[in-house]
């Protein structure tokens, strides 16, 4: 049976229904106690999807493990469904970490999506784990600028913001699950490093799934 579109729409909206009823009772959480972050990402190669999940202690920024796995996509790219292409073999390198990360980076967006439900928020609600969407461009949302910063309201909620890198470009920070957009933020700019697009997680996600993946797997 093929993938069913409509359903995965459907079930977007009413798992986002329960993530936005939550949204103010996400706990803070004090970076003085994250230990272990995780980031995410993937490349393609001859029809293949490769997948890699890092571990990287937080205050040192230095890479614990990292894993790799291939998959077949199982469904084409289509905008707002990222998950449903991606996530699975996410999911799947994550578990085979040697530990659990307190924090998940996801290169996409979180509640910064069409029906509140991105990638970074569907993988933190399947392993109900704080996680947050990271990405170079906007997908949804109005920015409005509170204070000097650009905050972006998407479902009549403030979801995410824009944040500058140190390289002088933005990126969209948003609510994945289970963190307030402060923490985020505040994790994202710690992660960051000079000469990156993305934060260090990720970047080395996806360095590893372009490189070491390949020549481990052969491909």
């Amino acid at each position: 049976m093929g993938f069913d579109y409509q359903r995965a729409v459907m079930l977007q909206r009413i798992l986002s229904e329960r993530v936005l009823a939550e949204l103010d009772s996400f706990p803070r959480i004090d970076p003085s106690r994250i230990r272990s972050v995780a980031g995410v990402d993937a490349s393609y190669r001859g029809g293949v999807q490769v997948g890699s999940a890092v571990l990287m202690d937080y205050r040192a920024k230095m890479p614990l493990a990292y894993t790799c796995l291939t998959s077949k996509p199982p469904i084409p790219y289509v905008p707002g469904l990222l998950a449903f292409r991606e996530a699975p073999v996410y999911i799947k390198a994550l578990h085979r970490l040697p530990a659990k990360p307190d924090i998940i980076l996801v290169d996409g967006h979180g509640l910064s999506h069409p029906r509140a439900f991105g990638i970074a928020t569907h993988i933190g609600l399947v392993l109900s784990t704080p996680s947050i969407g990271v990405a170079k461009k906007p997908l949804y949302g109005e920015v409005e600028e509170v204070n000097g910063r650009k905050l972006v309201r998407a479902h009549g909620r403030i979801v995410g913001e824009v944040v500058e890198t140190n390289q002088g470009s933005e990126i969209y920070v948003s609510i994945g699950y289970l963190i307030r957009l402060e923490d985020a933020v505040e994790v994202v700019r710690h992660l960051m490093e000079p000469g990156l697009k993305l934060p260090l997680p990720i970047h080395l996600a996806d360095n590893y799934s372009r490189s070491k993946c390949i020549k481990e797997l052969r491909l």
